[in-house]
């Protein structure tokens, strides 16, 4: 079976089985995929501000730094169950800031697994301010 049906079917069994919580590591094809698909998704950026100034970011992202989050949680949705796309630099800390995020309720994560220098290593676009 493809990743993605594998995905589903987890998703599936996850919601029959009353937790519907959902956190998928995706690759930069995934990433891309889901930002085309759903333009409501809250895309967050778990980096440092001087990360985010020097190596730019995507488009339309929100900064809030993962040691930030339990803070800033009022800047989040507030719907727990919205999407949030989320990345850092390398993948590391995006999947600390996902073991976050759920423990703070939220249920819906996209986490892009090479970071922003996976995204811009494939060629993919990123602004600087």
């Amino acid at each position: 079976m493809r990743r993605s049906a594998l995905f589903m079917v987890f998703l599936f069994l996850s919601g029959c089985l009353g937790g519907s919580t959902s956190w998928e590591r995706v690759d930069v094809d995934g990433f891309s995929e889901a930002i085309k698909d759903h333009p409501e998704a809250f895309l967050l950026d778990v980096r440092t501000a001087s990360e985010w100034e020097q190596d730019g970011h995507l488009e339309n992202a929100t900064l809030i730094p993962h040691t930030e989050l339990e803070n800033r949680e009022k800047e989040l949705p507030g719907d727990k169950d919205a999407l949030i796309l989320l990345y850092c630099r390398s993948g590391n800390r995006s999947q600390d800031a996902a073991q976050t995020l759920q423990a703070m309720g939220f249920t819906n994560l996209i986490e892009l697994e090479s970071g922003i220098t996976g995204w811009k290593n494939a060629g993919m676009t990123v602004v600087y301010d």
